[in-house]
């Protein structure tokens, strides 16, 4: 009987391991060199897929605990919403690194295992991880700092400033009257944090949303803090004058000094309407993101707000100015 007990015991590991393996997608692939899979590893993105209603229950647990579990083991966002469509379904939604939300999708399988839950895949959303490189929603600019919006349906001079996918770039409006301010700020800080043994180290514990200072090879510029991995002291960041996402040590943020914040931050976040990747694509190739950086990046156009995605990012048409 005990024999029986633990050959049992054994089939129903091995088939929860089997279910993690066939039913949980490969996010990403391996890449030709470590420094590649480390950035593929790194990088945001949203994950949907449909979830029984019926089941949602036991995937959020008693009072939200099994969904608090994910969030802190996957160090990812958790979103479970109503789907538009179908009454039967809703939407769960990750957004976290791609190393993370995969660590999130194993986890929910093990909870969910394909022998007594067959209805439960994580096939994604229109059969596309999309790619957006956003911090998680609950990570808003606070309130009281002035971030610029491109107003809507008026066309806007824009200078592209940070491409990170085919339908995502950061971008900012040359026209308005504190752009001609960002050179000098941008010498301030530089300045100011050349000599980093002089200057605060951001307190602990940190959190997502915090305003800080944050080093590159060009000099120091202001960013938003949109996640912080604890255990291992590391930070995503967005960078709030040109746009763009790096990963880095805490250690290396500053504090940002009040003086540094006297005019809104200049890069828009948008997304590029109707570019998807193409048919029979999960994501956008290495190629065709560098093409559209040699394209776009550093260029002026004319930018039209289209729409918005539901996360509220503005989609947007880019024509080139004076026609051309």
């Amino acid at each position: 009987m005990i024999d029986n007990d633990n050959k049992q015991q054994k089939e129903n590991e091995e088939n929860n391991n089997n279910n993690c393996n066939e039913t949980t997608p490969i996010i990403g692939s391996p890449s030709s060199t470590s420094n590649e899979k480390e950035a593929k590893e790194n990088e945001l993105i949203i994950y949907e897929f449909h979830f029984p209603v019926e089941l949602c229950g036991r995937l959020i647990g008693r009072q939200g605990v099994h969904v608090d579990y994910i969030r802190q083991m996957a160090q990812v966002d958790l979103v479970v919403r109503d789907d538009a469509i179908s009454y039967e379904k809703q939407v769960v939604a990750l957004h976290g690194r791609r190393v993370d939300v995969a660590q999130a999708i194993e986890l929910i399988a093990k909870r969910f295992p394909s022998d007594r839950y067959p209805q439960v895949t994580f096939k994604p959303i229109n059969k596309k991880i999309i790619v957006r490189q956003r911090p998680p929603e609950c990570v808003p600019i606070p309130s009281s700092i002035a971030q610029l919006y491109l107003p809507d349906g008026i066309p806007t001079e824009v200078l592209v400033t940070s491409v990170v996918s085919c339908n995502h770039i950061f971008a900012q409006q040359i026209l308005h009257p504190s752009y001609p301010e960002l050179s000098r700020l941008d010498n301030s800080m530089s300045v100011f944090y050349h000599h980093t043994e002089m200057t605060p180290l951001l307190p602990r514990p940190i959190q997502p949303g915090i305003i800080c200072a944050a080093p590159t090879q060009a000099g120091w510029f202001r960013a938003l803090i949109t996640v912080y991995n604890s255990n291992q002291d590391m930070a995503m960041i967005k960078f709030l004058d040109y746009g763009g996402y790096l990963y880095v040590h805490a250690n290396s943020l500053r504090v940002l000094r009040q003086d540094f914040m006297i005019i809104p931050f200049q890069a828009v976040e948008v997304y590029l309407d109707n570019v998807v990747p193409a048919d029979n694509q999960e994501d956008f190739t290495s190629e065709s993101i560098e093409l559209v950086k040699t394209t776009i990046l550093g260029s002026c156009f004319k930018a039209i707000v289209t729409g918005y995605h539901y996360d509220n990012t503005p989609f947007i048409q880019l024509t080139k100015r004076h026609g051309h």
